[in-house]
């Protein structure tokens, strides 16, 4: 609030230094142009008087001079001259006199009182003039008040309550909602957030509850595995000090250890399936979207990142189809693909070309260098497994496996091949609808 009140009191001082500053120069311009009159007033009245003087009718005298006073004192020239004679019985004439009309007396022989004459401007637009500017002036401190005002209490105090609450939501995940507003500055960001706490809270217990699966699972796993593994350390020590000399005993031992070994195997394989589903917990929600928009969200996102990097890329989208699937999950399977090029190619191109195909969307991901021998490409989408070309770099061999079930829950599949012409990999999203 303070800051707001800060504001205007900036906002009226700006205003009332304008609105003096102009009628302070307004004033000082009519006294000039005053000035300029009288002036011009005085130097006709002399050349009337001169010619009366001469025995010439001031009348005349006006009607004759008019247009060269006029080309003489351009806008400083009454707009009107009349001349008044004196009453027969020779009683003074008088008039008002302001700004706007001077009278002057003429003397004709003898040095003889004969006449008055009026002299008229017209000031009636510079006042329209300054009557408007100084309502224009009011008129534009109202508005910016009333902006200012507007702004303070529809968006930035609004915000204020808002601001804290993400960092809130990051540190302590399950906090209460927002209230719903039909706000249009801040009714989608409270729908969002909301629906951010939604996902963040399911995320979390769905974590709490793998964990809890996970933590049974291993120890139940550990516990297992003791006594196959005492059993074969047992029988190992047996055969290693000679205590089963005899073949038919020696080929027992060897089943046992077969036995025990394949406990062990089958364990493993049950862990290994229980990180797999892990894995596949994916969330889709389909939605009708156009498929340009899906490239705008890729070059958002990565342009910036590639200039830097100074590696050419490119996002092209073929017309804008309407696709009903999940953008956000197509746009992290495309960003899988993107981070592996970025690995795993030689930095001198990547692109992106989305398109309809008949009753399917393709999206491909191309980049150059770090070609795959084509005896593994069967392998690639496998989970935990890496190509030959990995040796060097960090990772898991999880990425792709992902991006092929991410396709195949949104209806399609991925594919890879390999582009001996151009030394490019393309990987491939199809998905049909």
């Amino acid at each position: 609030m303070k800051k707001l009140i800060h504001s205007l009191i900036i906002i009226a001082v700006v205003f009332t230094a304008l609105i003096i500053g102009f009628n302070s120069g307004f004033s000082s311009a009519v006294k000039n142009q005053l000035r300029s009159r009288n002036v011009a007033v005085n130097r006709i009245n002399r050349e009337i008087s001169d010619a009366a003087e001469n025995g010439a009718s001031p009348d005349e005298t006006i009607a004759e001079r008019k247009a060269e006073w006029k080309k003489t004192y351009g806008s400083n020239t009454p707009e009107s001259i009349v001349y008044i004679p004196l009453n027969n019985n020779g009683s003074v004439f008088y008039t008002a006199v302001d700004r706007r009309c001077a009278v002057c007396s003429i003397y004709g022989r003898n040095n003889e009182l004969s006449g008055f004459v009026q002299y008229t401007y017209s000031d009636s637009i510079i006042k329209r003039i300054r009557l408007a500017v100084n309502i224009m002036l009011a008129v534009c401190f109202a508005l910016i008040v009333g902006a200012v005002l507007f702004i303070h209490f529809a968006v930035f105090k609004p915000f204020r309550r808002l601001s804290d609450y993400p960092e809130r939501l990051a540190r302590l995940r399950n906090i209460q909602k927002l209230p719903e507003s039909r706000s249009r500055y801040f009714g989608k960001y409270i729908w969002g957030m909301n629906m951010l706490s939604d996902v963040l809270a399911a995320s979390s217990q769905r974590i709490h509850m793998l964990e809890g699966q996970h933590q049974k699972l291993v120890s139940s796993i550990a516990h297992g595995v003791k006594t196959p593994v005492a059993n074969i350390r047992l029988y190992t020590d047996a055969v290693r000090t000679g205590l089963y000399s005899d073949k038919g005993m020696t080929e027992d031992i060897a089943d046992k250890i077969d036995s025990n070994t394949a406990k062990i195997e089958s364990m493993a394989a049950e862990l290994m399936t229980a990180s797999e589903v892990t894995n596949d917990g994916y969330d889709i929600e389909k939605s009708l979207f156009p498929l340009s928009e899906l490239a705008d969200l890729i070059r958002s996102e990565y342009t910036d990142r590639m200039a830097l990097l100074r590696i050419p890329f490119t996002v092209k989208c073929e017309g804008a189809p309407i696709m009903e699937s999940d953008k956000y999950a197509l746009y992290r399977a495309v960003s899988q693909l993107l981070e592996n090029a970025l690995k795993y190619g030689d930095g001198s191109g990547i692109s992106v070309d989305m398109m309809k195909q008949d009753e399917a969307f393709c999206i491909s991901v191309r980049d150059k260098g770090g070609l795959l021998p084509e005896n593994e490409l069967p392998y690639v989408f496998r989970s935990y497994w890496r190509g030959s070309n990995a040796a060097d770099k960090s990772g898991c061999g999880i990425g792709l496996y992902v991006v092929h079930e991410t396709a195949k829950a949104l209806g399609g599949n991925a594919y890879v091949r390999r582009i001996d012409e151009t030394s490019e990999m393309e990987f491939m999203i199809y998905i049909e609808q």
